[in-house]
């Protein structure tokens, strides 16, 4: 009985099953990803030819190889879209760089729990960058992304109940201009 090489069977099951396999990934991921899965999936199953035991479970395998290949690329682009929608600019600032900071927006913010009131001084106050401001909060730039966007529309919704208004650039012209409450 010829002794068995892993590597020639799993590069020859790869030649003479691609359009099978391409047929398999289809179904399974958008046509634009097609060919990085078959090609991630094959580099993945040459790296990884030792781990087959057995030739006649050479197209199981394979089969699995892509299909985790496709679940990964799925799950890498589902977490960037989210940092994507993370990052989308939806709220203004609290500082408008050519008006005063309101003193209404920056007493709000400083209310918000200590991770949100942080996030909001150091870059809508301060004028620090995101990865600056989570470099000194001690966390990635990712979980900065998020914080800001939730503080900001979390300060959003505090100006609404306190002041009437809905974004900072316009809380200079809310109620408490007037009443004074929120003066420092």
């Amino acid at each position: 009985m010829p002794e068995f090489d892993p590597n020639a069977c799993v590069a020859s099951a790869l030649r003479s099953h691609r359009g099978d396999l391409m047929r398999y990934v289809s179904s399974r991921v958008p046509p634009g990803d097609v060919e990085d899965v078959l090609q991630l999936a094959a580099l993945r199953a040459i790296e990884r030819a030792g781990d087959l035991r057995d030739p006649a479970l050479v197209l199981r395998w394979l089969y699995r190889v892509h299909a985790n290949v496709a679940i990964d690329l799925s799950r890498k682009n589902a977490s960037e879209r989210r940092l994507r929608e993370a990052m989308a600019v939806e709220d203004e600032p609290v500082e408008s760089r050519d008006k005063p900071v309101c003193g209404c927006s920056v007493a709000l913010a400083r209310q918000l729990g200590s991770n949100y009131a942080s996030i909001l001084d150091l870059v809508d106050i301060s004028g620090k960058s995101l990865n600056q401001a989570a470099e000194a909060l001690n966390i990635s730039v990712n979980n900065a992304t998020v914080r800001l966007h939730r503080a900001r529309a979390a300060l959003k919704k505090r100006l609404q109940e306190h002041c009437g208004v809905t974004s900072p650039s316009s809380c200079n012209d809310c109620k408490c201009a007037y009443e004074g409450c929120c003066e420092s």
